[in-house]
């Protein structure tokens, strides 16, 4: 669908208000998105510079971290998080002193660093990411070495490039963690609400009593993005204990919601 076509569809669908706010912020994604295509292409040059970067790097401080990821090699490995919201999580994250992880949603990599660099030295983390998926997901297969230049000594790390909805994407999931139940399950996926529901209804069971479900972009959103994570948030959050961490009551996207399970 070339520009023209794009235009014609928001307006006829979204309306012209929408068309404007999505114009003007189209030369600032594009500007972006080129930043980040330099910076790819920059550290699939120099992988092995970059991955002994990463490796150098420790700290247990969650917005050190955080800081570190977000400005690493010109945002490769950024996370799509508001600062504020994500730094609190890692901060519930590290207090939890998780030793069994599944996050479902890689993309950049960015909370997956975080993960890592604050879990136990002998954690095992899981990380699921759909190739070509229709939310942002799928990282090309030269980032792989990059990503498990995160984890710390004794550490073990699985990146699942599948499908969270695939019944052999669980059962590979359940054979990893051999019998052990998660301590912290991420969801950051399929935002629609027929996939954030079936992520939560599959692996929601592997989590353990006293564990953590955080799901990521609970907020409202325009209806264009097909992000409908809090339809579904609203629906379950009453039924536990839950934390919502929202920078701004009035903010359009992100957001992150916390159970405890």
């Amino acid at each position: 669908m070339n520009i023209i076509k794009k235009s014609i569809f928001v307006i006829k669908n979204y309306g012209v208000k929408v068309f404007i706010k999505k114009a003007i912020r189209f030369p600032i994604s594009r500007l972006n998105l080129l930043k980040q295509k330099i910076a790819e292409r920059k550290a699939r040059k120099n992988k092995e510079e970059v991955i002994k970067s990463l490796k150098s790097f420790s700290s247990n401080n969650p917005e050190e971290i955080f800081d570190f990821s977000w400005n690493f090699y010109s945002g490769l490995i950024r996370p799509c998080k508001i600062k504020e919201e994500f730094v609190e999580l890692l901060k519930i994250f590290k207090e939890l002193n998780p030793k069994y992880i599944l996050e479902i949603g890689t993309a950049n990599g960015g909370s997956l660093f975080c993960f890592c660099k604050l879990a136990r030295d002998d954690a095992t983390i899981i990380s699921i990411d759909l190739p070509k998926g229709p939310f942002g997901g799928g990282y090309p297969e030269w980032k792989i070495p990059i990503y498990q230049a995160f984890v710390k000594q004794n550490q073990k790390i699985d990146l699942l490039r599948k499908d969270s909805h695939q019944q052999d994407t669980l059962e590979e999931v359940k054979k990893i963690l051999n019998d052990n139940q998660l301590d912290f399950l991420f969801v950051d996926a399929d935002h629609s609400y027929e996939g954030v529901k079936k992520d939560f209804e599959m692996y929601s069971p592997l989590v353990r009593k006293g564990g953590i479900i955080a799901f990521h972009d609970i907020a409202k959103h325009p209806p264009e993005t097909g992000c409908e994570v809090e339809k579904f948030w609203n629906e379950i959050k009453n039924t536990f204990e839950f934390r919502e961490l929202i920078r701004n009551v009035n903010q359009v996207g992100c957001g992150i919601g916390v159970i405890y399970f």
